[in-house]
């Protein structure tokens, strides 16, 4: 306690399972009074006879931390992009097993397995990349909008910076944890730097909301919109599909637009099956809070789908817009189909639910995500080099552009203070006295 401060407590919080270079701490008042004048009356203020003035909207308070969700998103991304160079670098290295009896131990990377482990993250790359950018630039107009008093788009900015920190934590995590996995034994060293990376963004879950509590404010703002737009209101712009009826409309040629169009009229099934349920529940007499607590689960559900659709919609529209060489062009073409289809894949009973995609559909798509996997393993290691992350800020002895895996390894490994001597002391010292007793 500072002595000049009476009735201030300040401390640390101690270790925490990530980030601990962050000086979190804790702050408490007892019997002490706050100057008007560090209140921090940025959106709301409380003049010198008590008044307070409220905010122009309730949600402007915010601010900052929707910033924080839209860097937290991309620093998620970054963090997966150096677990999957690592992991697939790793792959292209190490050889392991016979693929054919007789034959040299191939590459892991040419197994369809490790494909499937590492490709669809290194597409997730792309794809949040993509999309945090498009959602940067919602946010630079919504905060210039809010410096000339316009808050008609903060409600979606909220919406969005909740939802993309929610999903980018999420399968930024499971990559990195999928490419540890995808290391074997050396993925568990810390030397990989793998174990690090899952730590530094597996925290990231938690922190400036919980995932759960970010989907179900998601969830809110979906249902609010869509019974606007059932009243023929007009609603935001990453909404305004809801105001379409979710027409059914099966299709053989599964085009990426197709594609979309399923996720699309998923999300608006889902959206309108979980606003149905609720509005049941109301109606048989059960206040709003409650209803809302039992249709929670199908409301993170629908959240969720919600970005997710975002994110697919986002990916595509830039790799279609973006002026780049046609070899290029390809290649991301191929990664959006391969995260449209990884996506279709995981969430299948959405679509099934929806009567979007049939099982025939899924059966043909699965195929096409196997033979999407093995052209695209060629340009896998040529894909995680364009993320152009030093060696200096990769840190990791599995991962170096040199490929010297074991070299590396070996070198870390003789950096244990466990090594600079063939007899630890502690054998000297404990051990072999122990031994040399008459027990």
């Amino acid at each position: 306690m500072d002595a000049q401060l009476s009735g201030v407590t300040v401390g640390e919080v101690g270790p925490r399972l990530g980030i601990n270079s962050q000086d979190n701490g804790f702050l408490r008042f007892h019997h002490f009074r706050i100057p008007r004048t560090n209140m921090l009356m940025k959106h709301s203020q409380v003049t010198e006879d008590g008044t307070y003035i409220k905010p122009i909207h309730q949600k402007l308070s915010y601010g900052a931390m929707v910033q924080t969700r839209v860097k937290l998103a991309l620093l998620c991304a970054g963090k997966l992009a150096c677990a999957v160079t690592i992991a697939t670098r790793y792959s292209a290295v190490r050889h392991q097993s016979e693929l054919v009896p007789g034959e040299p131990e191939p590459q892991i990377l040419e197994y369809q397995t490790q494909q499937y482990k590492l490709l669809p993250h290194i597409a997730s790359v792309f794809a949040l990349s993509f999309s945090i950018g498009s959602l940067m630039k919602v946010y630079d107009k919504v905060t210039a909008d809010i410096g000339k008093g316009n808050v008609n788009y903060l409600s979606e900015l909220h919406s969005l910076s909740s939802g993309l920190k929610a999903v980018s934590s999420q399968d930024c995590s499971l990559g990195i944890e999928t490419c540890r996995l995808a290391c074997g034994g050396h993925g568990y060293i810390a030397s990989s730097r793998l174990p690090h990376l899952y730590t530094g963004t597996n925290v990231v879950i938690t922190i400036e909301g919980e995932n759960t509590v970010l989907y179900l404010q998601v969830a809110r703002y979906l249902i609010k919109s869509y019974q606007a737009a059932m009243k023929g209101k007009p609603v935001l712009p990453s909404v305004s599909y809801l105001s379409t009826p979710a027409a059914i409309q099966r299709t053989n040629s599964l085009s990426n637009k197709d594609l979309k169009e399923a996720f699309r009229t998923s999300s608006v099934s889902l959206v309108k099956e979980v606003e149905a349920r609720l509005q049941k529940l109301c109606d048989m007499g059960q206040d709003f809070p409650h209803a809302w607590n039992t249709c929670s689960v199908s409301l993170v559900h629908c959240a969720e789908f919600h970005i997710r659709y975002y994110v697919c919609e986002q990916f595509l529209r830039t790799v279609e817009s973006v002026a780049v060489s046609e070899g290029v062009k390809n290649v991301l073409l191929g990664l959006c189909r391969l995260y449209l289809i990884h996506n279709v894949i995981l969430n299948q009973g959405h679509f099934l639910r929806s009567g979007t995609l049939s099982a025939a559909h899924l059966s043909l798509l699965e195929e096409e995500l196997c033979e999407l996997l093995a052209e695209l393993r060629k340009q896998a290691v040529p894909l995680v080099d364009s993320f152009d992350i030093r060696d200096e800020l990769l840190g990791s002895t599995l991962g170096a552009w040199d490929g010297r895996v074991y070299q590396r390894l070996y070198d870390e490994a003789l950096k244990s203070p466990l090594n600079k001597t063939d007899v630890p002391k502690a054998y000297y010292q404990y051990l072999r006295p122990l031994m040399k007793t008459n027990l």
